[in-house]
C-alpha cells in the first residue's frame, strides 16, 4: 500500500535489513529531486549513492542507462556480464569501505530494459538498495516488477497543501503569507511545486502578488505562470502521445467536460493514460466531470495551441456537445471565449450572457476579455454594465462609475436598467456620498420606465431593483426599512429561486444579529449555509461570498463557535477565485472570533492578512471595523505605538464603512484609546456609540459595546447592560446577566462564579478579569481564605494570557505595595535570591523576608513565581498605578 512520502519513513525502510528500497511516485513537477535532497541530506555520510540517470534519448540505446554510468572506467559494452560485473565492482567497492550503497534511479519510465534487468540482479544479490523514482501511471516501466513482487516500499509524493503554500513562499520571499493567498495558490497549482513556483514568479512579473504591511497578498491574479514553468510545461505536452496531447488541448480550451462526451470523443485508452499521469481529475456529482488536475496550466495550453488546430477541435467538441439553454455557466462562458478566440461570429446577446456569467463566477479575465467587445446599439448599455462591475472587481473604481453611469443613461429596457442600476449600486458602494449617488440613480431609471412597486404583478427588473434598495437600507443602518422590504421580497413569487432567497436570508442574519435577535440570526444563518453547501452546488459565487461571510457573523455573535469554525474552513470555499477574494472577510470573520474567546494573538495573526487585503480591496465596507479591532488588539498587547498607527489609519478612511460594522469598529477603537492613555476621549466616544446604538435599536450591538465599556472600568453601565441582557435573545443571556449581576452587586462570590460561567462559555479574558476582580473584593474585605483561593485561579487564568494588559489587570495590580515592596518584588521577578537582594538594597535578609510575608499577604499569593508572574504582566502598568509612599 502507497504512503504519503515522509522523508523519516523513507530513511527508515532504506535502512531496514528487511527491504530491498523504496518506490517513490509523483507527478512531473512534484519535488521529487527536492524530497531525494532530503533523503540523502538525512542519510548522512557514510553512504555511497549510485545515480543511474535514464533519459529519452538513453532509452533507445541497449544498456544506456548503466553504460553511461559505469563507462568512465569501463568499455561501454552491449554484453550483458561485462555490464553487469563493472555495476557489481562499484558496488562492491562501496560495500569493501563499510559504506551503504544505493543505486538511485531517476525516470525509471524511460529506463531500457536490458539496464533493467542488470539493475535487478545487483539489488537482489547484492547488500545494494534500491531508489526508484517513477510518474503516476508508469505501469511500462521495467523496474516497477521489483515493487509489484513486494520487495520495494511504495511512497506518493502528495501534494502540497495550503500551510506547505505559505512556508514555501515565504522562506522564498521572506515574510508572512496571507491565508487567503496560499489556499488561491494551492487550489490552482493543485499542490504541485513547479505550477506552484510558476504562478509566484507570474503574479511577481505582473504585480498582483505583493507584500503589504509585511505580509504577501494577492490582488487579482492571472494566472500567469513563470518563463521557466511555461517551459517546463511545453516540455510535458511534447512527451505526451499525439491523442493524449489533443485531449489535454481540448480540456484547456472547453473546460471540465462530461465523461462520456470525452469518451464520445478519443478512445478509452487515452482517457486511461492521461488520468494516469495526474494530468486530469474526474469531479463527482449527478454528471461525471473531467478537466485539468492543476487548473493554473489551462490559461498557458491555450496560448500554446494554434488558431487551426484550436478551431478544427472546437468542430469536433461541437458535433457531440455545445451550449444550450441548460447549459451550465462555466461551458458557456468557455465557448463564448473558444469561439470568440477562434475568430468565428457569435450572437451580441450570448456575449453579453457569458459576461454577466463570468462576473458572477468572478472570473475577472475572461468578464473583462467578454465586456470590452463591440456589439448593437441593442445590446451595448448591458455591456457597459458588465464592463463597469469587471472593472470594479480590477479594482478600478473611477473606470467602474463612468461606465455604469453611461449604461444607466444608455439602457433601453427594463433588464438593461436594473443591471445598469446595479452597476451604479456597486461603483459608489463606497463612497461617501453613496446614498445620494443611488438615489439620482434610482430617479433615473424610474424616469425612463416608471415607479417602482413590489405588487404581485411586479416584473424580475422590478425585483432586482427592490433587492438594490434593501441592500442600500441595509449598509445605511435603516433596520426597519430594509427588514420590512426584505421579509416582502422573501414571500414575492418572483422571489422563490434559491438565489434570491439566499441573498435576501443573509441581509436578515445581519439585521437579526444588529437588533439583539442572536438565536434567531443563528437559525437563518443554519439555512443559508446549507444552501450555500448543498451538493448540488451553489450557482453565483458572487452571492455566495458575502452571504458566508454574513451567517458566519451571525455564529459568532451568538456564540456557536462548532459552527464558526466550520464556516471559517478553506474547505467550504470550493471556488478558488471565492477563496482569494474571501481573503479579508474570513480573516476578519476569524479576528472577531478570537478577540470574543479572548484569543488576542490569534486574532493579530488574522488582522494583520485581514487589514493588508481590505485596505485594497473591500467592496463589503468591513475596513473601519478590521481597523478598530486591530487597534484595540494591539492595545492589550501593550503595544501603544502600534495601536496608535492603527487609530490614525481608522480615523484616515476615506471611504463609507457600512453602518453596523462602523459603529462596532468605532467602539473598539474608543475602547483602544482609552488602553494607550486617552481616557476621557476614549470613554467620552464609547459611551456615544452606546448611546447610539440605544437610539437606533441596535441591541445587539450595544450589547457588545455594553461590555467594552464595563471592561474599561464604567461599571456604573452594568445596569443598562443588565437591561440589555434581559431583552436580548441568545443563548449567552443567562451569562450575560449573571456579569451584569455580579458587577452591580460587587459581590466577589458572585463575580468569582461568573468569571466560571465566562470559562465555561470559552471567553478567556472575561474570566480572567472577572476572577481578578473577585480577587480584588476578597482582599479588600478582608476574606483571606477566599482570596487565596481565586487569586491562584486568576493567575492561573492570566498565565495563559501571558502579556495582555487589560484595564482590569492595571487597576488591579500590585496597588497596595510599599516602594521597598514593590523594588523587592521586582528583583524577585528579575530572579534573585533573598541574600542577594537583601545585599543590593543594603537591608538585613530578615527584611526582605518580612517585606515578602506581607506582599504574599496582600496579593494573595503563594509561591514566588507567582508574584514574579504578577510582576512582569503588570510591569507596564505600575507606573501609574498607586503606590503608598511609605517605607
Amino acid at each position: 500500500m502507497a504512503r504519503r512520502a515522509d522523508v523519516d519513513d523513507i530513511v527508515a525502510q532504506l535502512k531496514d535489513s528487511s527491504s530491498r528500497g523504496v518506490l517513490i511516485v509523483g507527478p512531473h513537477g512534484a519535488g521529487k529531486t527536492w524530497m531525494l535532497g532530503r533523503v540523502m541530506d538525512a542519510l548522512g555520510s557514510g553512504c555511497t549513492t549510485i545515480r543511474l540517470s535514464p533519459s529519452q534519448a538513453l532509452s533507445t540505446v541497449p544498456f544506456g542507462a548503466v553504460n553511461a554510468r559505469v563507462g568512465q572506467n569501463l568499455v561501454r559494452s552491449s554484453d550483458f556480464y561485462t555490464v553487469l560485473q563493472g555495476l557489481l565492482d562499484q558496488v562492491e567497492a562501496g560495500v569493501a569501505a563499510g559504506e551503504l550503497v544505493f543505486l538511485l534511479v531517476d525516470n525509471g519510465e524511460y529506463l531500457d530494459g536490458q539496464s533493467a534487468a542488470v539493475i535487478t540482479q545487483v539489488v537482489m544479490s547484492t547488500e545494494a538498495k534500491l531508489i526508484l523514482v517513477d510518474h503516476p501511471g508508469g505501469r511500462d516501466t521495467h523496474l516497477r516488477e521489483v515493487w509489484r513482487d513486494g520487495h520495494l516500499a511504495r511512497f506518493e509524493l502528495a501534494p502540497l497543501k495550503s500551510e506547505d503554500v505559505q512556508n514555501f513562499i515565504g522562506n522564498v520571499l521572506g515574510g508572512g503569507v496571507s491565508i487567503a493567498a496560499a489556499d488561491y495558490l494551492s487550489s490552482r497549482s493543485a499542490g504541485n511545486p513547479l505550477v506552484l513556483k510558476g504562478l509566484v514568479a507570474g503574479a511577481l512579473e505582473e504585480g498582483s502578488l505583493q507584500q503589504v504591511d509585511g505580509v504577501w497578498v494577492l490582488d487579482h491574479p492571472g494566472d500567469r505562470l513563470g518563463t521557466e514553468t511555461r517551459d517546463f510545461l511545453q516540455m510535458d505536452l511534447d512527451q505526451l502521445e499525439p491523442e493524449s496531447r489533443r485531449m489535454i488541448e481540448i480540456l484547456a480550451l472547453a473546460g471540465p467536460l462530461p465523461l462520456d462526451v470525452l469518451l464520445d470523443l478519443t478512445a478509452t485508452e487515452t482517457i486511461d493514460d492521461i488520468q494516469q499521469r495526474d494530468l486530469v481529475a474526474i469531479s463527482p456529482g449527478k454528471v461525471l466531470t473531467m478537466g485539468l488536475s492543476r487548473p493554473a496550466t489551462a490559461g498557458p495550453i491555450r496560448q500554446m495551441v494554434p488558431v487551426g488546430r484550436s478551431r478544427r477541435y472546437l468542430a469536433d467538441v461541437s458535433k457531440v456537445i455545445a451550449p444550450g439553454p441548460g447549459s451550465g455557466p462555466d461551458m458557456i462562458i468557455n465557448f463564448t471565449r473558444w469561439s470568440l478566440d477562434c475568430g468565428m461570429l457569435v450572437d451580441d446577446g450570448q456575449v453579453v450572457v457569458a459576461a454577466a456569467m463570468a462576473n458572477h463566477l468572478l472570473r475577472l479575465t475572461d468578464a473583462m476579455q467578454l465586456s470590452s467587445l463591440h456589439v448593437s446599439a441593442q445590446h451595448t448599455a448591458a455591456l457597459l454594465a458588465q464592463r463597469s462591475i469587471a472593472h470594479l472587481n480590477r479594482n478600478w473604481t473611477d473606470q467602474a462609475r463612468t461606465l455604469a453611469t453611461k449604461s444607466l443613461e444608455l439602457a433601453p429596457t427594463p433588464d438593461a436598467g436594473a443591471a445598469a442600476l446595479r452597476a451604479v449600486h456597486l461603483a459608489y458602494f463606497a463612497d461617501l456620498d453613496y446614498a445620494s449617488r443611488f438615489s439620482a440613480g434610482l430617479a433615473t431609471y424610474e424616469e425612463k420606465f416608471g415607479p417602482v412597486r413590489l405588487t404581485p404583478t411586479s416584473t424580475r427588473p422590478d425585483v432586482d431593483v427592490m433587492i438594490l434598495q434593501a441592500s442600500k437600507e441595509l449598509t445605511l443602518g435603516h433596520v426597519q426599512e430594509s427588514s420590512e422590504r426584505i421579509q416582502a421580497l422573501l414571500a414575492h413569487p418572483l422571489c422563490r429561486g434559491r438565489l434570491d432567497q439566499t441573498l435576501l436570508k443573509s441581509m436578515l442574519c445581519e439585521i437579526l444579529s444588529t437588533t439583539g435577535y442572536l438565536t434567531s440570526a443563528t437559525k437563518v444563518a443554519c439555512e443559508v449555509i446549507a444552501e450555500l453547501q448543498s451538493v448540488d452546488g451553489f450557482p453565483r459565487p458572487d452571492i455566495a461570498l458575502l452571504a458566508y461571510a454574513r451567517a458566519v457573523a451571525a455564529f459568532i455573535y451568538d456564540g456557536a463557535w462548532d459552527r464558526v469554525r466550520e464556516g471559517l474552513e478553506p474547505t467550504v470555499f470550493v471556488n478558488p477565485d471565492l477563496m482569494l477574494f474571501a481573503g479579508g472577510l474570513r480573516d476578519l470573520g476569524a479576528a472577531m472570533a478570537h478577540v470574543r474567546l479572548g484569543h488576542i494573538d490569534e486574532a493579530l495573526a488574522a488582522l494583520r492578512p485581514a487589514v493588508a487585503a481590505l485596505i485594497n480591496y473591500d467592496p463589503w465596507l468591513v475596513l473601519p471595523s478590521a481597523l478598530g479591532l486591530f487597534a484595540y488588539c494591539l492595545a492589550l498587547r501593550d503595544d501603544t505605538a502600534g495601536a496608535r498607527q492603527r487609530l490614525d489609519q481608522f480615523y484616515a478612511v476615506d471611504r463609507r464603512g457600512s453602518r453596523f460594522y462602523h459603529l462596532e469598529g468605532s467602539a473598539y477603537a474608543a475602547a483602544a484609546e482609552i488602553m494607550t492613555g486617552n481616557d476621557q476621549d476614549g470613554m467620552r466616544r464609547l459611551k456615544e456609540v452606546r448611546e447610539e446604538c440605544q437610539d437606533l435599536g441596535y441591541t445587539g450591538t450595544e450589547l457588545t459595546v455594553l461590555t467594552l465599556l464595563v471592561r474599561m472600568g464604567e461599571t456604573s453601565e452594568a445596569r443598562r447592560m443588565l437591561d440589555v441582557s434581559e431583552s436580548v435573545e441568545s443563548g449567552y443571556r443567562d451569562f450575560y446577566r449573571e456579569w451584569a449581576d455580579a458587577l452591580l452587586s460587587g459581590d466577589p462570590a458572585a463575580l468569582d462564579e461568573a468569571s466560571t460561567t465566562a470559562a465555561v462559555h470559552g471567553f478567556e479574558l472575561i474570566a480572567a478579569e472577572l476572577a481578578t476582580l473577585a480577587r480584588r473584593g476578597y482582599a479588600d474585605g478582608g476574606k483571606g481564605r477566599g482570596s487565596r483561593k481565586t487569586g491562584a485561579k486568576a493567575v492561573d487564568m492570566r498565565d495563559k494570557l501571558p502579556g495582555l494588559v487589560s484595564p482590569v489587570f492595571r487597576s488591579n495590580d500590585l496597588p497596595q505595595m510599599t516602594r521597598r515592596e514593590q523594588e523587592i518584588a521586582q528583583l524577585v521577578a528579575e530572579g534573585e535570591s533573598n541574600n542577594s537582594i537583601a545585599e543590593q538594597l543594603g537591608v538585613s535578609l530578615r527584611t526582605v523576608e518580612g517585606h515578602l510575608y506581607r506582599t504574599f499577604i496582600k496579593l494573595d499569593l503563594q509561591s514566588r513565581d507567582q508574584l514574579a508572574a504578577l510582576v512582569r504582566e503588570g510591569r507596564g502598568a505600575n507606573a501609574g498605578a498607586p503606590i503608598s509612599s511609605s517605607r
